[in-house]
Order: C-alpha cells, then structure tokens, then sequence
C-alpha cells in the first residue's frame, strides 16, 4: 500500500538524502525530520541593511587606535571626511583612506583599499557591503 504522505524526490536529491541518513545513521524519513526539526528552532537570519541606501552614510575608521567619522554617498561613491585627519571631500573610499593616513603617519605608503578600510556605522560590516556589483 503506497503512503498517502511520499514525497517525490528526483535521482540527486533522493541520493543526497539517502547519504545523509546513512552518515546520520537514521532512515530517510528520520532524516528529513531531522532536517526540518533544525529550520523550524533555527533563529531568523537578520535583516540585511538596504543595498542601496539614498543619502549619505554613515561611516568610520579605526587607525592607530584613532577613530576617524565620515560619509559615503553611494550615488557618487565619494567619502566626505567632517573633520580630523584628513578631513575633506574626497572621489573615492580609497582616496579618503589614503588622506587619512598620510595625515597620520606621512612617510608610509599611503594606497589603501578604501571599501575595506572604512566601516559602515551602523551595520559594523566594511564598506565593501554597499558596494555596487557593477
């Protein structure tokens, strides 16, 4: 007699199943109980901030134990340094990341990678997170 409740599976899905009942030593069934027992008391993922926020944003750096504030507008990828070191408005992430750091240190190498140097306030993520893809 044919359970009311079988889920068709296709080739890979049903092998991959079966693997993992195997390595759980447990049916397939067992398996996938397992499995949605384990989403079900999983937290929420948070929320991801917008990808594209419309005004500037607030970010920050920390160098030499100094912590130096700016904005980034996304629509013009510039950084805007209020004031400190290197304070000014600036083309890019990187340029800005560079002003500060020969304001701090003038006889280093100065090229940074800007959207890993600067850190959106208030996610904590790099500033790489709201990069544009293209």
């Amino acid at each position: 007699m044919p359970d009311q409740y079988a889920v068709p599976l296709d080739r890979t899905t049903h092998a991959k199943l079966t693997l993992l009942a195997d390595a759980w030593d447990a049916s397939p069934s067992e398996a996938v109980g397992r499995l949605i027992e384990h989403f079900w008391n999983s937290p929420a993922a948070p929320p991801t901030p917008d990808p594209a926020p419309d005004g500037p944003v607030a970010v920050h750096a920390l160098y030499e134990g100094r912590r130096i504030s700016g904005y980034f507008d996304p629509a013009s990828r510039s950084l805007t340094i209020p004031e400190g070191p290197g304070a000014g408005h600036h083309r890019t992430p990187s340029g800005a990341a560079s002003a500060v750091l020969h304001a701090l240190k003038p006889g280093i190498r100065t090229n940074r990678n800007g959207w890993s140097f600067w850190t959106v306030d208030v996610t904590g993520q790099p500033l790489q997170s709201l990069r544009p893809s293209s």
